[in-house]
């Protein structure tokens, strides 16, 4: 119960940094800054999947109902966390962490967790913005803002892991 009132806390924080921040951020046509998927990659290694994708729906809802977008954040985040398992087992090697470990930059090295974190934008911001682009006139531009925003994300989480999750007295999830 403890644990799950941690994650709901932890969940509010990413939602407000994403709407009252993130969101706010206008960096054009193809760059959105979307850093509440540091939420779902941050579960333990050995987190059940189908808790996380309840966790995730939470977590896009709340995107979708502050932002007024019409649950693609919500798949998006249901997607992404239905894949995290596979995902991790392509980074890591089986054995080599327990299943109580965070996939941080310190339990999986630099360019394992690089690896991690880009697949997983990609797969977020395929579905999202594959919701988005419903033609298949736009898909080109589809295609490009999902490499812009996969490349620029990759970069805060990567970022933000190691401000506030790597450090001895780290925020653990």
């Amino acid at each position: 119960m403890k644990r799950n009132l941690y994650y709901f806390l932890i969940l509010l924080l990413f939602c407000a940094a994403q709407i009252f921040i993130f969101e706010r951020l206008h960096l054009g046509p193809f760059l959105y800054p979307c850093i509440y998927v540091l939420f779902i990659l941050l579960f333990p290694f050995g987190y059940n999947t189908s808790y996380l994708m309840l966790w995730a729906f939470a977590m896009g809802l709340s995107v979708d109902l502050c932002t007024g977008s019409p649950g693609m954040h919500a798949s998006a985040c249901v997607c992404l966390a239905f894949l995290r398992p596979n995902v991790l087992k392509l980074v890591t090697i089986k054995g080599e962490v327990g299943l109580l470990v965070t996939p941080t930059l310190r339990t999986i090295g630099f360019s394992r967790y690089l690896v991690f974190v880009s697949i997983s934008l990609l797969i977020h911001h395929a579905v999202l913005f594959g919701w988005e682009c419903f033609k298949i006139s736009w898909i080109h531009l589809a295609i490009y803002r999902i490499l812009c925003s996969t490349a620029l994300n990759t970069i805060l989480v990567v970022l933000i892991q190691a401000a506030f999750f790597n450090k001895r007295r780290s925020i653990e999830i």
